[in-house]
């Protein structure tokens, strides 16, 4: 796990849950690689900057959308996996970003991307790939833009864009500084085609768990922040016309319609793992002596590890859920349960390997070890 300090933005579902039980099926899957990109052990030229932000986004006809924080332009790629060329350029005119925050296919195959950083929204021609319109998400008159902003697309709507709207932190004394006794809270609005904010809190969850330290100096008040080893975080996603939310202290995820309406819940059980002081000595090892101090010393630090840190849907509506690893492991178990709660089966995987986008019976995911670096590849599912 990779630890450092920075500034951030950050999102329970308000809804009675009446919990499904997983029961198991046999169903073995298997996954044959078709294809990888940006393996440079390989001899491939195109390079990817981190491989955990790399966001992708697959069209109907099986085309590869590349993205993420720092990535501009978005990278384009055929279903074999060829090079087609780039989505946007660099910039912050038209039809330009500087971050590809988010990459969401929309109807048609229209191509959206969300820079957080500015707010804007950049559409696309499905076929072209040429710049078609653009809009910035904006606060009304009378928000409070200290409170909470738009940080991630989720996906499209007829009455406009589903965002995870994330809470930022500022020093206490200042307009929504911090607040120890506070609870901080993600939601999911619905934002219209103007780019204004036309309903609230059609989810709602904690925020993700993180480590908070508030000083004094003659300047005012500071405040550092940084993840929580092991902390609890919130998932939101929408896929299948459905938004799913979880938060991960166990497998407990609730479906809700576009609209916000509570469908059903699923619930899968397992056995949290404890977290070992040598962990926390581990993750802290190359970090500065106060910051190890402080993670040392800290009483938020969890006596469990979070139930998964990872969570799909695909387009046959089966959610993947990848079991948070214990520390050491090599392989990470991935649970696939359908939509009634059932367990259908179960791949391990190398940890090192991140599932992003399942559709049409391919798995397409970013990879990372010390020899390759960050790449993408591309796999067919056989059951």
């Amino acid at each position: 796990m990779r630890i450092s300090l920075f500034l951030i933005c950050v999102f329970i579902v308000s809804y009675p849950l009446a919990f499904s039980d997983a029961q198991t099926i046999t169903s073995p899957y298997e996954l044959t690689e078709i294809f990888r990109i940006g393996d440079e052990s390989k001899g491939d030229s195109i390079f990817f900057q981190d491989h955990e932000d790399l966001r992708l986004a697959v069209n109907s006809t099986n085309h590869l959308f590349v993205g993420g924080y720092g990535e501009s332009p978005v990278y384009s790629f055929s279903g074999n996996g060829e090079f087609i060329g780039f989505v946007g350029s660099e910039g912050v005119g038209p039809g330009e970003f500087n971050n590809s925050s988010n990459i969401v296919i929309g109807p048609g195959d229209s191509i959206y991307v969300y820079d957080s950083p500015t707010d804007r929204i950049s559409v696309f021609e499905p076929q072209t790939r040429r710049y078609s319109h653009g809009l910035r998400v904006t606060v009304d008159e009378g928000e409070d833009v200290y409170r909470s902003s738009a940080q991630i697309l989720l996906g499209v709507v007829k009455d406009g864009y589903l965002f995870q709207y994330n809470t930022a932190y500022f020093p206490p004394g200042e307009p929504g500084g911090y607040d120890p006794d506070e609870s901080r809270l993600v939601f999911v609005n619905l934002v219209n085609r103007q780019g204004r904010l036309a309903k609230k809190s059609l989810a709602e969850l904690p925020a993700g768990e993180r480590l908070i330290k508030t000083s004094q100096s003659r300047s005012g008040s500071t405040i550092s922040i940084m993840p929580l080893p092991f902390g609890r975080s919130p998932f939101f996603i929408f896929d299948n016309n459905q938004l799913y939310a979880a938060w991960n202290d166990v497998i407990d995820i609730a479906i809700m319609s576009k609209h916000g309406d509570h469908l059903r819940s699923i619930r899968v059980g397992h056995e949290a793992l404890s977290v070992t002081r040598k962990e926390l000595a581990d993750i802290v090892a190359h970090s500065s002596k106060s910051i190890r101090k402080w993670v040392l010393e800290s009483e938020s630090i969890p006596k469990t590890k979070p139930a998964f840190d990872a969570l799909i849907v695909d387009d046959q509506g089966l959610i993947w859920i990848r079991k948070y690893p214990d520390t050491g492991d090599e392989l990470a178990t991935w649970l696939i349960v359908n939509p009634t709660g059932q367990l259908e089966g179960k791949l391990d995987l190398p940890v090192g390997l991140l599932l992003k986008v399942i559709k049409k019976d391919r798995v397409y995911a970013s990879f990372y070890d010390e020899t390759s670096g960050p790449y993408i590849v591309a796999y067919k599912i056989v059951r």
